[in-house]
């Protein structure tokens, strides 16, 4: 199957919950695209499938409800914001996670971060834009919402 191909708002300003394109740390050449859920100087961990920040679960728009998101309990792996491993954010750092989370490479398993930056983080720098639609396949078309504000 052929890779989406996807409309992103470059000039839009990310939200908790978006889904957005980022240039990956320890690759820079390479670009994803996942579920942002840290914001900057925020305090993350996974808890029971819900993400915590601060120690508080973020409650997610009604449209993301049913998204859980699974510890990977992989012995070899980071583990970064996992339950027992709280991660902070820095000033100008983001916290990703994929949707389908028992087989995503995201921000709980990356080994090196961009330089100056924690291995779990995505830089501002690195931010890409915010993904609006999906187009092509026309079978996958599909328009993401946004969280509102906070």
């Amino acid at each position: 199957r052929s890779p989406d191909r996807i409309f992103v708002g470059k000039r839009l300003t990310p939200r908790r919950w978006d889904m957005i394109v980022f240039r990956y740390p320890e690759q820079p050449s390479e670009i994803y695209v996942k579920r942002l859920v840290g914001l900057p100087g925020e305090r993350i961990e996974l808890r029971d499938g819900e993400v915590t920040i601060d120690g508080k679960i973020a409650p997610k728009p009604d449209h993301l409800r049913r998204l859980k998101y699974l510890n990977l309990e992989a012995p070899f792996a980071a583990q970064w914001g996992e339950t027992g491993h709280p991660v902070t954010l820095g000033a100008d750092e983001y916290f990703v996670l994929g949707d389908f989370s028992a087989c995503s490479k995201d921000s709980r398993l990356w080994e090196r971060g961009a330089p100056g930056h924690a291995p779990y983080a995505v830089p501002r720098d690195h931010l890409l834009g915010v993904v609006t639609e999906i187009y092509w396949p026309p079978e996958r078309w599909q328009v993401f919402e946004r969280a509102q504000a906070e």
